[in-house]
């Protein structure tokens, strides 16, 4: 696949279909979204660990030096601060405005701080799509998510938001300077490992039902450990910057997903807001602009 490109949206695309499960375990199950996070990166590490001693067969790079083990530590503070930041954040702020908050920051966030850590260069293209990607987000979650950034009420829980992007961000950053000569799978396994024993502490166990174990079973398995196995690979493949306007992807394939399996609707502002998503990968494979972003490894 193109750049790694096509690898970053199937990982987005199971991203996408996460919320769906999270909602029933919410609302028929009553578990608490945070609780949920803590079981997405428990159940996630076995599923890593097989893919990581997969990997380790064929793996012909280097080990990871002394040095990149800080930042191994790192990316995991970030991973289970992401978790704790959104989860937190959707209890007390509009999901709608925590979603916005989260997906429309954190690209913007890894583009200034690839640009200045990573020297990434920005064409014109990348800077377009970054910019119709994140109106189309915008207008896809709709004007309640723009409400509840004014309700003074709601600041607390925009701050974790906020907080859970720049979590987003910093992992994204650090995963692609680490991939210069690590094993992603090996990454991801250690790094969701130290995750899944910060977040220890909050898990619960859900009630005796088998809809739930099945729903905890493919949030762990697929939308994090498959899904971020995808990214990880697509990401050695491509700039951090281009890889956080693909990921964009998720908050459209949630809304499709509703739509289809929900009966939600969406409105007209909603369905411009998906043609714009739709538009800025389009515009995520033209190279007509040298934007040097060449493979990595």
């Amino acid at each position: 696949m193109r750049h790694g490109l096509g690898w970053i949206c199937l990982g987005a695309f199971l991203w996408g279909t996460a919320g769906l499960a999270g909602k029933v375990l919410i609302t028929r199950h009553g578990m608490d979204p945070l609780v949920i996070g803590a079981w997405r990166l428990t159940i996630s590490v076995p599923v890593l660990m097989v893919a990581a001693m997969w990997e380790s067969k064929g793996w012909k790079g280097r080990a990871l030096r002394r040095g990149k083990w800080g930042w191994l530590m790192v990316f995991g503070l970030a991973v289970a601060g992401y978790q704790v930041g959104y989860f937190s954040a959707v209890d007390r702020t509009l999901v709608s405005t925590a979603t916005m908050l989260t997906v429309c920051t954190a690209p913007l966030v890894v583009a200034i701080l690839a640009r200045a850590l990573l020297k990434e260069q920005l064409g014109v293209s990348t800077l377009v799509a970054l910019a119709v990607g994140l109106a189309g987000t915008v207008l896809l979650i709709g004007a309640e998510g723009l409400a509840g950034l004014t309700d003074p009420r709601l600041t607390t829980g925009n701050a974790l938001a906020l907080f859970a992007a720049f979590c987003y961000g910093g992992y994204t950053l650090i995963g692609k300077h680490l991939l210069a000569d690590a094993p992603p799978f090996r990454v991801l396994a250690v790094v969701f490992s130290l995750g899944a024993l910060l977040l220890s502490p909050v898990i619960r166990l859900p009630e005796p039902s088998v809809e739930a174990w099945l729903l905890l079973c493919y949030l762990g398995a697929v939308p994090t450990a498959v899904a971020y196995l995808f990214y990880m690979h697509g990401l050695r493949r491509s700039t951090a910057t281009r890889a956080s306007v693909v990921a964009l992807l998720e908050p459209l394939t949630a809304a499709l997903l509703a739509l289809l399996l929900l009966g939600e609707r969406l409105t007209l502002a909603g369905w411009v807001g998906a043609g714009f998503l739709l538009s800025s990968l389009v515009l995520m494979q033209w190279r007509s602009d040298p934007d040097g972003e060449a493979a990595t490894g």
